[in-house]
């Protein structure tokens, strides 16, 4: 299948389920700077849910970012409204330039129902030059 549509924001939107954890924000990026922390952060992503007549699939969602070696994404998560359609759990993942695209092919492109959001639980480290994370932008491909 073809993409039909692809959805994106910027880093900018993104924001810390815990009011604990902030989110600074420069030109490049939504910073995650709280030393010692761990926790869930959430992106809505813009949705049609129907093009021509057609109701939407998934086929992939994706995150890109950087980090310091003390900042590491630790899951990955995608819901269509209040139902998680998709899930990678114990990751690891660090470093610059980071693209992150999970395809959501197994067993079979979900369908669109409501609104899709992006759920990342991010960790840091304790060293201030080293644990930080920027989330520079994330989007779904819609087929």
């Amino acid at each position: 299948m073809a993409i039909s549509q692809a959805m994106w924001v910027h880093g900018h939107s993104i924001q810390p389920e815990n009011p604990a954890l902030t989110v600074g924000r420069i030109g490049w990026a939504g910073q995650i700077r709280t030393l010692d922390s761990a926790g869930w952060y959430h992106i809505a992503i813009p949705t049609t849910v129907i093009v021509t007549d057609i109701r939407q699939r998934i086929d992939s969602a994706m995150v890109e970012f950087a980090t310091g070696t003390q900042g590491f994404l630790r899951a990955f998560h995608v819901y269509d409204g209040q139902t998680r359609i998709a899930f990678q759990d114990n990751l690891n993942v660090t470093g610059a330039g980071v693209f992150y695209r999970f395809t959501l092919s197994s067993p079979a492109r979900p369908f669109v129902g409501l609104g899709i959001g992006i759920s990342l639980n991010l960790a840091l480290g304790h060293d201030p030059q080293q644990a930080w994370i920027d989330i520079h932008a994330a989007g779904v491909d819609f087929v």
